[in-house]
């Protein structure tokens, strides 16, 4: 976990092989995540999310989390 100034850095390493349960599980998690992606390299697959520090009420409307009219 990394604190940056306008959010929080966060990664893990994806374990290889992983389970369609565990995968469904992290994308689970991923998705509460204001942004988040994977990066495939030499060391493997690593999962990183950001949490914006100041995120306005209504993000989780915006990103489809909320109940929307």
């Amino acid at each position: 976990m990394r604190h940056r100034k306008n959010h929080i850095h966060i990664e893990t390493k994806v374990p290889d092989p992983v389970s369609a349960e565990v995968w469904r599980e992290l994308l689970e998690v991923l998705e509460t995540a204001d942004s988040f992606g994977l990066v495939n390299g030499r060391s493997g697959c690593i999962a990183w999310a950001a949490i914006d520090r100041e995120t306005p009420a209504t993000a989780n409307a915006a990103r489809g989390h909320g109940n929307q009219l």
